[in-house]
């Protein structure tokens, strides 16, 4: 190659490197501070995207997850109100066989029947007054909660009121109210019973929506994080390759500028 003064190709290639090499060396230390391997869409366009989706799943699923969790509150509330419930009509069962009793008279029988309507009022008040986030659930209002979760998640709560279990009218006061009152405690029972049967399977389904929820948050997790994250042994590797690079390139970028010089030499010469 001759020797030229307008136009040095030596030292426009290496500073043409050194240019690249000082950008790849902006970029690994760029990583290393973040520790990202992505920090704007240019560093990796369709990774990028990817990881978005990745990240967006993330965030629907704790969301599921913390929606799921409040419908098991609500579903633990209402099975309390029925709890309670369940202990009154069971009172009022040993009320009414004592009120059968055909040895009483009629006073005793009236306090039995006090405390039964007293029972009774409690039962309404549960069934009116249950509620969860200002929601009634045992008055028949909240038959079908939806969570809005993908799947279709929803809570389903039967009517638990003195008039839907049938004791409304129990009265006391006679032996023949009292064991006509027998049947309808039973039957009562029996729906309280199934009613929390049905909300402690439907605290379960959503407690297994839940788990599903978590292994799919951990698994988006990993899976955005193996695009998204540094790995850092390989930029740190990236980093000292750039830096002897870039101390090379110098070098020689030194070295071409020489070349215009020894022309000026032999001009002189």
């Amino acid at each position: 190659m001759g020797l030229r003064i307008h136009s040095n190709m030596s030292a426009l290639n290496a500073g043409r490197q050194v240019g690249n090499t000082t950008r790849g060396l902006a970029a690994t230390l760029n990583q290393l501070a973040s520790g990202l391997h992505i920090n704007r869409a240019a560093d990796d366009a369709a990774g990028l995207a990817i990881a978005e989706r990745f990240r967006t799943r993330v965030r629907q699923y704790q969301q599921e997850a913390n929606s799921l969790q409040s419908g098991i509150n609500a579903v633990r509330t209402a099975e309390g109100g029925l709890d309670v419930q369940q202990e009154a009509v069971g009172r009022l069962r040993e009320l009414t066989v004592q009120a059968s009793n055909g040895t009483l008279t009629d006073d005793q029988r009236a306090a039995l029947n006090e405390e039964a309507q007293q029972l009774i009022d409690q039962i309404n008040d549960i069934g009116e007054n249950t509620e969860f986030n200002g929601q009634a659930l045992l008055n028949g209002e909240a038959a079908e909660i939806e969570l809005g979760t993908e799947g279709g998640n929803a809570i389903r709560i039967e009517e638990s009121t003195a008039e839907s279990l049938g004791v409304q009218g129990i009265d006391l006061s006679t032996a023949e109210g009292a064991a006509a009152a027998v049947n309808t405690l039973d039957a009562a029972a029996q729906r309280l019973s199934q009613n929390r049967a049905s909300l402690g399977a439907q605290e379960n389904r959503l407690e297994s929506a839940i788990n599903q929820r978590t292994i799919g948050i951990e698994n988006a997790g990993a899976a955005e994080s193996a695009i998204r994250d540094a790995d850092l042994a390989r930029v740190t590797m990236a980093r000292a390759q750039n830096e002897v690079l870039l101390r090379a390139g110098l070098g020689a970028l030194t070295q071409a500028n020489v070349v215009p010089q020894s022309a000026m030499a032999l001009l002189g010469g």
